[in-house]
């Protein structure tokens, strides 16, 4: 990320003063029978989702650091027809209208695995042929597996209330010690765990409405070599900023049936603001802390708690679903994502000490895609999908710790009931992402990035749904 540091001095107010050597972070009803099936779907969702479950958050791949690895039938969808389909519980997330449109209460499990790549060419640039010694071209970006969780509940006809459990941004950057932009970042990393409840309501025979609150927990941990000048002799200074927060938003959606063969649907998700508690260390190498106890003294001084407030996007999602045939049904799908909320970010010392502002100046961004499902057989349907997400970020606000690019994904993927209680799906989907140029300085001593990432993902997604 960009960084701009500066330290606060009591008799200076709010003016701003550049840090010593720039040194800084960036940073049916019920059934009777069957009951195995029941027992082993809640088992499915307590394993998938439970804090110790997140074995890590997962790469952002969609827009920005969000991550649409909502459920294994939108990965087999391309992330497309989720907010107007309604069949199956993860429509807590997707449309929470859409649970009482569901024919039996469920319980769902979701896990996925992200197999992704950004790799760097380039050079860090401190003046015309003056560069950067280091490495470049590694993958940078951490695999990853995460999962989710939910259940509906059907009070009746009408009334249906529900939980989903799901980690809606993510990242993971993770670039070696002796890369050419290490003065700009080297760990980044980013988790939002989200609880969200919900109640929809049958209004009429073809309108429903959902709507619930979402809670939020989210931490991070961003992390670079701090440029010290004449004292890297002694090794690198690595920097650290983390820290943690919880917040609160919502989420309402309304589906429209027009008749058993077409519906649409729209979502909004609130935005979030995270009050997120941050702390900032220097690790000086013994041999500077040894030799320079000085300056060992002043990095110690400038370290500390500082606070920090981050404001996650809101969204608006809308499609349609109609089925062309008995065996063949159509999905298209749109969506807003304001990320122009995301101008920078500011951690503020809490004793006078360094604080650390990131610039980020990405721009709202639109995802679209269609969507088709084939039912071979009673219990055996095939999905696939396409769609493209746009970027937030451009050249000018593109950065080493969230090399963002606008992607193309093609996903397919098959679902199989062995018993009408119990469905299983298996969805995987390629992500193939235009050039990310980049031209980025995160301050004067960290150097200039110029150069390019080339980038690309595989995910797999198991779910398992039952009913009862």
């Amino acid at each position: 990320m960009h960084r701009v540091l500066r330290k606060r001095h009591p008799e200076e107010g709010d003016h701003p003063q550049a840090a010593p050597h720039g040194s800084g972070i960036g940073k049916e009803k019920t059934m009777k029978y069957f009951p195995a099936a029941t027992a082993f779907g809640t088992a499915a969702t307590l394993a998938f989702f439970v804090p110790g479950a997140f074995l890590l958050s997962g790469p952002a791949f969609a827009a920005g650091f969000a991550l649409r690895e909502t459920d294994a039938t939108s990965v087999a969808s391309a992330y497309v027809g989720g907010v107007s389909r309604a069949t199956d519980a993860s429509t807590v997330l997707l449309n929470p209208a859409g649970m009482s449109l569901l024919e039996y209460s469920e319980l769902e499990g979701n896990a996925f695995y992200v197999g992704p790549s950004a790799k760097f060419s380039g050079q860090n640039y401190f003046g015309p042929g003056v560069t950067t010694p280091g490495t470049n071209g590694n993958k940078n970006i951490s695999a990853a597996a995460t999962a989710s969780g939910y259940g509906v509940w059907k009070i009746n006809d009408r009334w249906a209330v529900g939980y989903g459990a799901a980690t809606p941004y993510g990242l993971r950057m993770n670039y070696p010690e002796n890369w050419v932009g290490r003065y700009q970042s080297l760990v980044t990393s980013i988790s939002d765990y989200e609880l969200a409840l919900a109640v929809s309501y049958k209004v009429t025979p073809h309108l429903v409405i959902g709507v619930g609150p979402r809670f939020g927990f989210l931490q991070g941990r961003f992390t670079e070599t701090a440029n010290l000048g004449a004292l890297n002799a002694y090794g690198p200074t690595n920097a650290s900023l983390a820290g943690n927060g919880f917040g609160f938003g919502y989420s309402a959606g309304a589906i429209y049936r027009f008749d058993d063969r077409t519906q649409i649907g729209i979502t909004y998700r609130s935005r979030i603001s995270y009050p997120v508690a941050t702390k900032l260390k220097f690790a000086p190498p013994l041999t500077l802390s040894a030799s320079q106890p000085q300056v060992d003294a002043l990095l110690a001084a400038e370290s500390g708690h500082s606070k920090m407030q981050v404001t996650l996007p809101d969204s608006v999602s809308f499609g349609f679903t109609h089925k062309l045939s008995s065996r063949w049904t159509l999905m298209m799908q749109g969506e807003w994502t304001h990320w122009s909320l995301l101008q920078s970010l500011n951690a503020v010392s809490d004793h006078g000490g360094l604080d650390t502002t990131i610039p980020v100046r990405w721009h709202n961004s639109w995802f679209g895609g269609v969507s088709a499902s084939y039912r071979v057989l009673s219990n055996v349907t095939l999905r696939g999908g396409f769609s493209y997400d746009q970027s937030p970020a451009d050249i000018e606000s593109r950065f080493t710790r969230a090399p963002d690019a606008s992607r193309y994904t093609l996903g397919f993927g098959a679902e199989y009931s062995p018993i009408r209680q119990l469905t299983m799906e298996l969805s995987f989907a390629h992500l193939f992402f235009a050039s990310a140029p980049i031209s980025s300085s995160s301050a004067a001593t960290a150097g200039q990035i110029v150069g390019e990432y080339s980038n690309h993902a595989n995910v797999v997604g198991f779910g398992i749904r039952s009913r009862f």
